[in-house]
Order: structure tokens, then sequence, then C-alpha cells
């Protein structure tokens, strides 16, 4: 009684505080608006407003677009452009384009080196799945699927090991790689939903859908168990980025100006192109508190960090964990969530924003809709989310998590069935994800379950 009482009140006094913040800044902002001097008495002093042009701008691209919306509005916040690029209907990189594609595409993730990595997860899920009493209807529900490869081996493994079909979900917003997806993983026609439902199409292991986003999913009624993948997905979130000064935090914007200086700091790598860094897009810090500032002024994680401190902040990162725990049944015990990116664990991400052009890193403002945009994930934030509706698990290293899961042993399997020239390619597949000098250590899992679920392989004997 005394510990709910004691959380409780813990719980009430934050909320004063914040409402106490929110109050300050509101008297501020009118403070601002009203001004300390009447208007009127100082009309004939005032410099008069330019007439507006009549030309108006054509715009085909985001560097036009992201130029016309600053000259008027002034810079915008990194997240903002970060959205924009990735995601604009008409220019996003996302939407336009198959990033994966292996002559024009920009990177190359873990499914698309080796099935084997898809088959641990596949495993993982029916080992998971059998723990909690073999479900008779669960759902795959895949957060950014890329082209569908690692879908695809995992509920290829899943059907094969469990012998029964499952559901798929899809939250896929490139018409692009919907396609792709489709062509990979169905047997039948693709059929697109009208007034906002979702597309539809069937495959040897079950029905699959695909929606725009998070909030569709629960619109398909299906059963309650659910396990999730989320891999290379928040690291394409975006982000907002502060500094910590004398006043306080202030936010970083994008500004559209030659003259203003360049805050996004080069990336320590041998492959930098440096004449990619020579953008016509920049950072610049507000002078003045942004509403966003309040975002790092309220949490204690960052109140004893020096002055001086670059902080990035994902505020979608929040939304999207709770609700990939939010599909995980505390109720009746079953479900289940993989998150699988690179990331951070024990820090805060400070200046990780970079672009990835054509498998080398760039500056985030260069070719703005053409570039990918990464970051680091912020682990230690997901995890504190998360925890508060389900069971965590790690973040592990992504070479342990497979070697626990077995890779070694496949690996050893499939080299002794493959022909001489192809067992080389197999190995150097296992290295690559595996190694700690590639990327075995730099990836992470992170694992949801429901409160009450038994620690499952994967993640019995490893801790971070």
């Amino acid at each position: 009684m005394i510990r709910r009482f004691t959380t409780s009140l813990r719980k009430f006094n934050d909320f004063e505080t914040a409402a106490k913040n929110l109050r300050a800044q509101i008297q501020q902002l009118e403070k601002e608006i009203m001004g300390e001097t009447n208007i009127r008495s100082n009309l004939s002093t005032m410099t008069s407003f330019p007439t507006p042009t009549k030309q108006k701008v054509r715009v085909d691209d985001l560097p036009t677009l992201f130029e016309e919306t600053i000259k008027t509005t002034g810079p915008i916040p990194l997240s903002t452009y970060m959205r924009q690029c990735l995601t604009h209907p008409q220019f996003g990189y996302y939407t336009t384009r198959n990033p994966l594609d292996l002559r024009t595409g920009d990177f190359v993730t873990s499914p698309e080196i080796s099935s084997v990595f898809g088959e641990m997860i596949g495993i993982y899920y029916f080992q998971l799945w059998k723990s909690q009493g073999c479900p008779s209807s669960i759902n795959f529900v895949e957060f950014g699927p890329g082209k569908g490869t690692l879908m695809n081996d995992v509920v290829r493994v899943f059907h094969k090991l469990s012998k029964m079909k499952s559901n798929i979900v899809m939250i896929e917003t490139s018409r692009v790689l919907r396609r792709i997806q489709h062509d990979l993983l169905s047997n039948s026609e693709y059929v697109e939903g009208e007034n906002g439902k979702a597309d539809v199409s069937k495959t040897a292991y079950g029905d699959i859908y695909w929606v725009e986003n998070e909030t569709e999913i629960d619109e398909l009624n299906l059963p309650s168990t659910n396990f999730v993948i989320a891999h290379e997905f928040f690291d394409a979130l975006p982000i907002k980025s502060f500094q910590k000064t004398e006043f306080g935090w202030r936010e970083f914007m994008v500004e559209h100006s030659p003259s203003v200086e360049n805050h996004q700091v080069k990336l320590p790598s041998s492959e930098t192109d440096d004449e990619r860094y020579d953008n016509e897009f920049h950072l610049t810090l507000s002078p003045k508190e942004t509403p966003s500032s309040k975002i790092p002024e309220l949490s204690t994680r960052f109140k004893d960090l020096p002055i001086g401190s670059r902080i990035e902040i994902s505020p979608d990162s929040e939304l999207f964990i709770t609700k990939i725990a939010s599909l995980i049944d505390n109720q009746s015990n079953t479900g289940g969530a993989l998150v699988i990116d690179y990331g951070v664990v024990g820090s805060v991400p400070d200046v990780t924003l970079r672009g990835i052009y054509q498998h080398k890193f760039v500056s985030p403002f260069f070719k703005p809709g053409e570039v990918d945009l990464s970051i680091d994930v912020d682990f230690d934030h997901l995890c504190h989310v998360a925890s508060t509706y389900t069971q965590i698990l790690g973040p592990v290293t992504q070479g342990d998590w497979l070697h626990e899961m077995g890779v070694g042993h496949r690996i050893n399997q499939l080299i002794n069935s493959a022909k001489p020239e192809e067992q080389q390619k197999i190995y150097d597949a296992y290295v690559r994800l595996t190694d700690n000098e590639q990327m075995g250590s730099v990836y992470k899992f992170m694992g949801l379950v429901p409160k009450k679920c038994e620690i499952p392989l994967g993640f019995m004997k490893l801790s971070y």
C-alpha cells in the first residue's frame, strides 16, 4: 500500500512539475506575442513589408520545397526535414524507390546477406509459440518490411515447424515496396483495399494484409496473438536535436543559407566523401526556446548533462514502441516482439544522424529525398517506455543472439551440403552477421514478451 501511494505521489509531483513548466511557457509566449509597447504609436518608424512577388515557384523536388518553405516560415525542425526526406508522397526516399535494389540501392540488410538470419527468428518465434501453449491463431506483424525477405524466411520456417498457417501484416507506406513484397510472398492476386481498407492477398502460409500505419492494425480485427518484428525500423524515425546552453536547452533547426554555420559534425569514417558535406542546407541553433525545448528540460535523464552537451530525441520512437508493446497480450500471456537495430546502450545518442548513399556515409543534407537517413537507436529509452507494458529481454548483441539460437550449427549444415564454390560465400555471410568487427556487435536484439512469460531461447544466457 505504501509503495502504491509513493508511486502515485511521484506521478502527481511529475504532473505538477510538467503543468508548472507548461504554464510558464504559455505566459512567456503571451508576453512575446503582446510585446511591451503599443505598436500603433510606432507605425511611422516601422519598415514596410516588401510587396509579395507574383512569380510562382515550381516545386519539382524536395530541395526546392525546403527552400521555399524556409523562406516563408524560417528554419524548420530537423524532424520535419527528416520526415519529408523519407516519406514525402512524391519526393520521399522510401516512397519512390526500392532502397535495397542490388544495382541501385544504398545499403544491404542482414536478411539479404543470408536467409539464416530470418530462419533463426522463425525458430525463436516457434519455441516462444510452444512455450505459450501453441495459440491456434496468430499474426506475424512487421514494421518496415523492406523487400519482404525477412518475413518470408521467418514464416517459411515457422510454418515448417508448426504445420499451421498464420496471418501476415505488413506496415508499409511505399507502393513500390508493397508490390515487391507481394511478388515474393504471395501466390495470388494483389487486391487494393477500398475506402481506406487494407490491401490484401494470399500466401502459402496464410492471408497477408498491407496497412499504411500502426493505427490500422486494430481495424483488421485479427486474433490477439501477435509476433512482431521491427528490423532496422527505429533507426529511420525522425529525431529532434538539442544542445544545452547557459540559458537552457535549445533546438537545432534546418536552415537554407550558405552563411549559416554548419553544426553537423562529420562522420569519423575514412570513406566519407568531403564534397558531400558541402551543401546549402545546414543545422542552426535556435537562439530562443522552441516548444520542443521542453522535451529534454522535463526529462530527469538529461538533468545533469553539462553545458555544451548535444542529444538526439525521437518522439516517434516512443509512440511506436508503445504500440508494439500494446500488441502483446499480458492477459492471455501470448505474443512477443523483436526490435533489431544498431544503436547505443548505456548512453545518450548525441550526433549520430547521417546520410547513406551508394553504400557510403554522406551528409544528411546531401540530395534530400535521394539519400537514406539514419540515426543510432536509443535502446535505453525504448526499454524504459516498453517496460511499463511488457517484460524486456536484452538488449543483446546480434552475434551473441544468433549464436545462442544455434546459427553455428545451421551454418555447418549448409556448408557440408553446399558445392565447394558456394562454401566460402556461406561462411563469409556468417562472419559478416556475427563477427564483432562487422555486424555482430553494432546491431542489437531487444525482446518484448508478456510479463509472466518464461525467458525464451535467445535471451536465456545473455545479459548486456
